[in-house]
This record gives C-alpha cells, structure tokens and sequence, in this order.
C-alpha cells in the first residue's frame, strides 16, 4: 500500500466468510495491483443492490501526441474496457456476484464520468458485483474479481492499438473543426460526399449495409479545407429556411434525422462521421398530451374563443398542435436557433394550412410556420422542414432538396417556378423569457426504457422522444440534474441551460464525483431544459412582464 490505510486484499481476509454487510469495511479501502491503482468508492448493502463502484486508474500506454486530446482517447478506452470486462465478467453467486461493467456508449464520441483522462492516466469508475452465496461474503471470489479480473481488463484496455485510437482522434478533429466553421460559412450543417445515412434497423446503431452513400448535388456543394487533417466535400445547409421534400421511402426523414444526430461527433465507421450540425440545433414534435407550462405561443395559436391568453398558455393535455407550437417557442427561449421538423411527427395545421379552405375557416386560431417562416429567419432562427410537398412551405423555402431514390436534388428553382405563390407572411415574435418560479427537485430519479420517473413525479416524462439523447447515460445525467434544485429555481430558462452548458464543459464527472458511479454522459443545456419543460415538479412563470426575448 502507498500512502498509508487499508489495503483491499487485508479487508478480504479478515471478512471472508462473514455476513454480507461485512463488506462495508472495502469503503475507501485501496491496492495497487502492478500498474493499476484500486479504490473502493462505494459498497452496495445487499448482493441484489445496485452494484458496487470502484475507481481504477492506470497511465496510458500512447503516443503523447494522442493524449493532447482527453475526450476521443477517453471515449476509446471506454469502448476498449467495456470490451475487456465483458470477456472477464462472470456469474458466481447471488445477485450481481462477480459481475464487471462500466455502462454501454453510443455511437458519439462523449464526455462521460466512466471513463476521463487525466495527464497520461486513464481513471474508470467500474461496476463491481461484490460476490456472496447466501448472503455470505466470498472471500476467495471477491480477491479473483478485484484483485486480478479487474485490473487485468484494466492493464488490457489501456494498451490500445495507436493506429486505432489515431482514428478516433482525427474523427472527432475533423468534426469539431467542421463544426467551428460552419457558422463562418453561411451553414447550419454539413453532409459529407461518401455518408451512409440508414440505420440498419429502426432501433440499430449500426449504418445499413448497402445503402446509397450520400451525394451531394452540385449547386449546394462546399469544400471544407481543414488543412492537415483533409479537404471534405459535403452538402452544407444554409441559414434559413430549408425543406427537404418527396415522395414516402425516398429518405427524407433518414436526411433529417442524421442532421439532428449531427449535434454530436460520431465513432469511426458509424457512416455519419462527416454529418455536422450546430450544436444550438433543436429537433421539434407534436407531443399530444404533454405539459405545458407558461409559454409563450400567441405567434402560432391566438384568438382562442374562450379568450384564453397564450402569451402565457399552460395545460397539463396539450393537444398536437399547442405542444408543437410549445416546443418551437421552448426551444428557442432556451437558445435553440435551428429548428428540425417532420410532418410526420407534426401537427400539420402548425406547418401549413390550404388556402382554399381559409376561405371557409374564417376564424383563425393558428398562424402556420410557413407564414412565420421568414420572418422566423429575420430574427436568425433557421427552419428544417420535412414536407412531402406543401406548396406553402416550397414558396417560402430558401432551399427545397428534393429526395429521389435516396439521392438530393437542389430543385429550389423549378419548384418556385411551378408553385409561383407569393404567401401570405406573418410577424413572429420570439417568446417571452420565463423564470422557474417553483421548483421540486425530483426524488430518487430513475430512467427506465427512456422514460424518466421519480417518486415525486406524478407523470413520466418520455425522454426516448428526444433524438438529441442517444444514449442511456445522457438520459440518467438529465434525471439527476433535475434533482439539484440549486441549477433550476429561481433561474430564468435560458440561464439554466447556460449554466448546465457550462458544468458539462468539464464533463459530467467533475459534477457527479467519483460517488457518484459511472453512470453519466455529457448533454446540452437544451437536452436538460426539454425534460424540465415537461416535469410535473416545476412550475414557469414570465419574467418582466410583456417583455420579450430578443
């Protein structure tokens, strides 16, 4: 032992055989085990409990070039010790017994608090079954799993191929760097020549096999030279107002969905590594039934006739409609400047409405995108649209990419030729900023099957309807964020998710601490703002009174 206290493998001998709740004595306890150093962070009561937490920590056996770059490289050696422990991991008693884990990632490269890199150690946060037969603790199974099972794994993971881990590095350069010059370049999102879009099947990770690589068409095509790492061709999307539009099955919503993927840098050979989308990118939906709370959506739905006020609209039942027009206006109070819509997932009388039966509707109680949808990207809000063809929203549409056979076409001339419509346009004014003016923190959150519950929650929020958290560590972040009342109450929307942008920047280990276990992974401060829209436990109020968010 170094540093003095008591060893892991002293505590073993002297309660091998003991009642279970013997093992609380492991708590603090530590071992260095050839290159890897052992701490026990915290014990679970009974063998059927959550898992144990142990923080392993070993140096890195890569070039110190590759070490300039903790996130990727942290991202790899997560992938290369889950891998390692699932070969080692065991069933050897009751419960949990013997097993080693540390918490499935992604296809994104993400801050997550199971695995960081720290100068040129690697520190892992481990789930660690304690082993016991009858409640009884195995002395001789617990020493096999802690003390050689685990930091073999370990010792294994952090002597990763270099040529492997040199191209998770250049992945995550490359779309970081994309990202960084989107914005310089007029673009919300770049879509790499050469990209498979599809996913295999509707729940899968993996890209398609087979499927048509993306192409660009000529007219929309950019070139992104990044100097040492390469020049890349891709479609890039425009501010402003975008529609993606064709017939059922062409990949329209396969297009959309990987621009609202692209958020997040992806892992080499997921196919959508050069798909690049700002971060402040926001996909929005219908949610029927859903909460609402004080929004802000008199631009969209108005003139209700029981004279209601939707400057400030709450329900606990939204219908398609009033959530689609909630969640626009959420989304940009919450620092969301491009939206991503499909019709199939939207009430389509808040996409567009047919001229023709205005003339019958004479009372209107919704303004349509298609009549905000410039005056939308006079306030620097740009709209992506999946439409199978609206006349209405091709009118106002910068851009219409037409999707044939999986392959885009720049068809915004002769569209605007055939439709030769000049619509009529509305003022849209950004929501007013409101203040989380009461606020429960949630009690023992828990994400099961995408859903987020508590004990204090009267309704599950479904956090699965949110592609932006892809997965299950950004959702257990999300839920145990809003149990911290400190971030939420009294806090004005936007300065929420300020403030959680700026607690991830170090990544959700710094949060959480060691104690906290391997469970989290990094998120926006929109990602957090969407679940608390929705929480039974918090209440919004408007702030300064009429006055609006600029």
């Amino acid at each position: 032992m170094r540093n003095g206290g008591k060893s892991i493998s002293s505590v073993l001998r002297r309660i091998g055989g003991r009642g279970y709740g013997a093992y609380k004595e492991l708590a603090e306890a530590r071992e260095l085990v050839g290159e890897v150093t052992l701490k026990v962070v915290r014990v679970q009561p009974d063998p059927f409990a959550p898992p144990s937490i142990v923080r392993a920590e070993a140096r890195v056996g890569l070039p110190k070039e590759l070490l300039k770059h903790p996130v990727p490289v942290a991202d790899y050696l997560h992938r290369a010790l889950r891998e390692e422990l699932r070969k080692v991991s065991r069933r050897c008693g009751e419960g949990h017994s013997c097993g080693l884990s540390v918490p499935r990632p992604g296809p994104v490269i993400l801050r997550r608090s199971a695995s960081r890199l720290v100068g040129d150690r690697a520190v892992f946060l481990v789930r660690v079954g304690l082993p016991s037969r009858r409640r009884r603790v195995l002395g001789d199974e617990a020493r096999e799993t802690l003390l050689r099972r685990l930091p073999a794994a370990v010792e294994r993971a952090v002597r990763p191929d270099p040529a492997r881990v040199r191209e998770w590095v250049r992945a995550w350069l490359v779309q970081e760097s994309i990202r960084a010059r989107l914005r310089g370049k007029g673009l919300v999102s770049f879509v790499g020549d050469g990209s498979v879009l599809p996913r295999a099947c509707g729940g899968c990770e993996e890209p398609l096999e087979g499927a048509v690589p993306f192409e660009s068409p000529p007219s929309m095509r950019v070139e992104i030279d990044l100097g040492e790492l390469g020049s890349f061709t891709g479609m890039g999307v425009p501010r402003g107002v975008t529609v993606i539009a064709g017939s059922a099955f062409h990949g329209k919503t396969t297009l959309a969905e990987a621009i609202a993927a692209g958020v997040w840098d992806h892992i080499p050979g997921d196919g959508r590594e050069l798909v690049v989308t700002v971060r402040e990118a926001m996909a929005v939906r219908s949610e029927d039934g859903r909460r609402v709370s004080c929004v802000d959506i008199s631009p969209m739905i108005h003139d209700l006739p029981s004279g209601e006020d939707t400057a400030c609209f709450s329900t606990e039942d939204a219908s398609g409609a009033t959530s689609l027009a909630a969640a626009i206006q959420e989304a940009v109070e919450a620092g969301a400047d491009v939206l991503i819509l499909d019709e199939d997932t939207s009430a389509t009388n808040m996409l567009y409405s047919d001229p023709l039966a205005k003339k019958i509707t004479r009372w209107r109680t919704t303004t349509p995108l298609a009549e905000l949808a410039r005056s939308m990207r006079a306030h620097g809000i740009s709209l992506i649209i999946v439409s199978s063809g609206s006349s209405q929203l091709i009118a106002v549409a910068d851009k219409v990419i037409l999707m044939e056979a999986y392959r885009p076409k720049d068809v915004t001339e002769e569209a605007k030729s055939l439709i030769g419509l000049q619509p009529e346009e509305r003022e849209y004014r950004p929501p007013r900023p409101r203040v989380v003016a009461w606020f429960d923190p949630l009690e023992k959150p828990k994400v099961a099957a995408g859903r987020l519950q508590a004990r204090n929650l009267r309704v599950p929020v479904d956090l699965v309807l949110n592609p932006h958290l892809v997965e299950e560590g950004q959702m257990v972040t999300v839920a145990h964020l809003l149990a911290r009342a400190s971030i939420m109450r009294g806090r004005g929307v936007r300065e929420v998710a300020d403030a959680v942008d700026e607690l991830m920047r170090e990544g959700p280990a710094k949060v959480f601490g060691d104690r906290g276990g391997p469970a989290y992974s990094e998120v926006r401060g929109l990602d957090l703002v969407y679940a608390l829209n929705r929480l039974s436990t918090a209440r919004m109020s408007a702030r300064g009174g009429g006055r609006r968010a600029s």
